[in-house]
């Protein structure tokens, strides 16, 4: 009886231990399922922010891209037409007038406008190149160059390697913004007088690289402060390309960026 009574109690804890397992198996099974369902989730929601974030820069460089199109039109149009009409009449009053004075006057003001024609043409192409969508990048960044050197006390260079292809027309402007970015600011923050700009094409790869003599910074510093180099990370990202910064106060810099065509 006592052995039949011993071998029930066994059997009783045996199952109840048994079961306790398996309500803990259970529970913690439970808790890695939901676990992972709520990081599946969270890595969704995730993907969805950046998705979000992305069409967000995507469509505010587009805008910005339109509206810089327009204005160039504008300027091009009603501004130069309205400059080149000015400069065709101080051209007849100074062949017509008689007077020494206003002649020489109306020559000064002429050249003077020719100076303000000049400028106008040069913001109209910063604005929207042309010769970006009709030649390629190479073609936009020499003109640009063309356009920026102010004195023989600035020193440009441009290299090229490998051949030249074309590829979609958002990420050559985009590549293209990049490179005039980078050398206004070795210009004008960087106070450089010499820059290099290397241009490598391969079969599946654009790599450009911007290195200047300029006065250099921190670029962890950088980092937090500098509204530049989040406009150059915004346009990495669009392209889906990595880039990397180099510089050291006193010391130049140089930019790298790499991306697929």
């Amino acid at each position: 009886m006592k052995d039949w009574l011993h071998t029930d109690i066994v059997l009783i804890l045996l199952i109840g231990t048994m079961g306790m397992l398996i309500l803990a198996f259970g529970i913690i099974l439970f808790f890695s399922i939901y676990k992972k369902r709520l990081q599946s989730q969270q890595l969704y929601l995730s993907q969805m922010k950046a998705e979000h974030r992305k069409q967000l820069l995507e469509n505010t460089v587009s805008s910005q891209e339109k509206e810089r199109k327009r204005f160039a039109s504008d300027l091009h149009d009603e501004v130069g037409a309205m400059l080149s009409f000015i400069k065709l009449n101080l051209g007849r009053l100074e062949k017509k007038e008689e007077n020494q004075e206003l002649k020489e006057l109306a020559a000064e003001s002429k050249e003077h406008l020719n100076q303000v024609i000049t400028e106008v043409r040069r913001i109209t192409r910063d604005l929207s190149p042309p010769t970006l969508e009709k030649l390629g990048l190479v073609a936009a960044v020499n003109e640009f160059l063309s356009w920026v050197k102010r004195s023989d006390s600035l020193l440009f260079s441009l290299n090229v390697t490998g051949k030249e292809v074309r590829f979609d027309p958002k990420n050559e402007i985009a590549v293209f913004r990049i490179a005039q970015e980078l050398i206004n600011n070795a210009i004008k923050h960087a106070e450089a007088t010499k820059i290099t700009i290397k241009l490598k094409y391969t079969s599946t790869h654009i790599f450009l690289s911007v290195t200047d003599n300029g006065k250099g910074f921190d670029v962890e510093k950088a980092k937090t402060k500098g509204l530049g180099l989040k406009n150059l990370e915004s346009r990495t990202e669009i392209l889906k390309g990595s880039f990397k910064f180099r510089s050291k106060p006193k010391k130049g810099a140089t930019f790298v960026l790499a991306t697929k065509i």
